[in-house]
């Protein structure tokens, strides 16, 4: 594995390369097993680039992180779990999808003030993007998030992500100068080539939400890259800052047996006291209704 990657930084490190890890639509799966029995995925992605010398890449995740089909209340919620990645990840920008929205307005008000890596030029409270040194360049990363399947809006009335085209606008009117720009979106991909063929001022494009990928899209050269999703949502790419040549691999970073084994275990935990607790609360309410 480590011949592979040196091999693959090798072809794209011509001149001033830009590495990247990008994640998009993890939905809380974090590992999954190949077809020998390995377990493998975005659980580790830390060790993967220390493993590999890339410490100094761009971590980026293009939103739904979390996923709304597994929490069931009292039931089962892996949110935890997934806060624990989130902590071991450490990304350097992240944005949020439509799924970050399905668990009240509570959560997401208290999720956007305690992941400083957020940003959304279209979300209220939140940074329109950041800037990165690399390479000697000033980097910066736009965020955007759609508006579309957005769960309980009433919820989230004043709070919801607006036109994402207004707000990049705006965003790149507001930014210093920089010499490469990246747009982390998590958008349709309708709204993905309108930003490619009417910004000009955007290098990359890095987008999740439709599951469409992996896919490149071109406008001379400008690229847009569109993830895929689940454990398989990890890519490792380059790009020259020179040229805006842009190669990318879809990498599996391995899992051991113990982590994928403590994970489990502590799924099982979190369902079985929601179990209890879910239980206890049932025979309060029964006993409540036939007691007087």
């Amino acid at each position: 594995m480590r011949f592979i990657v040196f091999l693959f930084l090798l072809i794209t490190a011509v001149c001033c390369p830009l590495t990247i890890i990008f994640t998009t639509d993890i939905h809380e799966h974090l590992f999954s097993f190949d077809p020998q029995g390995f377990a493998y995925g975005p659980m580790n992605i830390r060790d993967f680039a220390r493993n590999m010398e890339l410490e100094d890449a761009l971590f980026l995740d293009a939103g739904d992180l979390f996923d709304s089909k597994v929490q069931v209340p009292f039931f089962a919620d892996s949110r935890n779990e997934t806060l624990r990645y989130l902590s071991s990840a450490k990304y350097d920008a992240m944005v949020l999808g439509n799924h970050e929205f399905y668990f009240g307005s509570a959560w997401l008000e208290n999720y956007k003030a305690s992941n400083k890596a957020l940003i959304g030029a279209n979300v209220p409270n939140l940074p329109s993007f950041r800037i990165f040194e690399r390479e000697g360049k000033r980097i910066a990363v736009v965020g955007l998030t759609t508006s579309q399947h957005l769960a309980n809006q009433v919820e989230h009335y004043g709070k919801m992500p607006t036109d994402p085209l207004e707000a990049l606008s705006r965003a790149l009117h507001e930014m210093p100068s920089v010499d490469f720009i990246i747009c982390l979106n998590h958008l349709q991909h309708e709204l993905d080539l309108e930003i490619l063929k009417r910004f000009p001022q955007v290098d990359l494009i890095l987008s999740g939400h439709d599951h469409r990928g992996p896919e490149i899209t071109t406008e001379g050269s400008r690229v847009l890259f569109e993830g895929s999703c689940y454990n398989d949502s990890v890519f490792l790419i380059e790009v020259n800052l020179e040229t805006k040549e842009m190669h990318y691999k879809t990498i599996k970073p391995y899992v051991t047996v113990s982590e994928s084994q403590q994970f489990s275990s502590a799924i099982k935990r979190d369902i079985a006291t929601g179990i209890v607790l879910g239980s206890l609360l049932g025979i309060a309410l029964l006993l409540k209704s036939v007691i007087p």
